[in-house]
């Protein structure tokens, strides 16, 4: 299945202005065995992303950066807006807001399935790095204590990238508990051109199936 991803253009909404690539596909592919699931990400990013971006706002040692956000059951309206919904006016970054106040989700509660499953893979200097972080979204976002992600896995082909989640079905605090006959709501948010904080392109939600009804679904192995 191919996404579009879009940015908010308007000026009064952006200071720093729209970028000339708006839009661009991502395929997504998806599988799942006793373990783990398995989502593979393949696009072409933009190398306009931001031109007007403040020069605090790239960062040298990532060219690439793909982030996979899995939803918990409860965070109100997950299945349309994805991880939209740890985005807010307030967060650092955003103009004039405090520059500690890190994505949330409203409402957030850990224990009671108000929170995104957050994981991320960067390229490293040159594309050709394997970090990757693991963590999750709750009151802020804490980019680590994951303990699902096994790995994460990238690679640039002639500008084409194709990343790979590897992630087991359970883990800890803040790893969505995943199996079969699930529905899981999530969304995907792609940097590119160096760039950090606000200036990504960001999915809509989506809805993940592992062998139940789903935007994406999951092929059994």
């Amino acid at each position: 299945m191919n996404f579009n991803f879009k940015r908010l253009a308007d000026k009064e909404l952006e200071p720093v202005g729209a970028p000339k690539t708006m839009m661009f596909p991502v395929t997504v592919q998806a599988a799942y065995d006793k373990e783990n699931l398995y989502l593979r990400l393949t696009f072409k990013p933009p190398a306009d992303a931001h031109a007007g971006a403040p020069r605090e706002d790239k960062d040298p040692k990532h060219e690439v950066k793909a982030a996979v956000m899995l939803m918990a059951s409860k965070v109100p309206q997950a299945a349309q807006i994805g991880c939209w919904a740890t985005c807010h006016i307030d967060v650092r970054s955003m103009p004039g807001a405090a520059a500690d106040k890190k994505k949330y989700i409203t409402g957030a509660n850990l224990g009671g399935d108000v929170y995104a499953d957050y994981f991320q893979w960067k390229s490293g200097a040159g594309g050709k790095g394997s970090l990757h972080l693991d963590g999750h979204v709750a009151e802020a976002r804490v980019n680590k204590d994951g303990k699902a992600l096994v790995k994460a896995e990238g690679e640039n082909k002639g500008g084409t990238y194709t990343v790979t989640f590897t992630r087991s079905l359970t883990g800890g605090a803040g790893d969505l508990a995943l199996g079969e006959g699930k529905s899981v709501p999530f969304g995907i948010a792609i940097h590119t051109d160096k760039t950090v904080y606000r200036f990504h392109h960001v999915s809509l939600g989506y809805v993940l199936g592992l062998g139940a009804e789903g935007d994406v679904k999951a092929a059994k192995q």
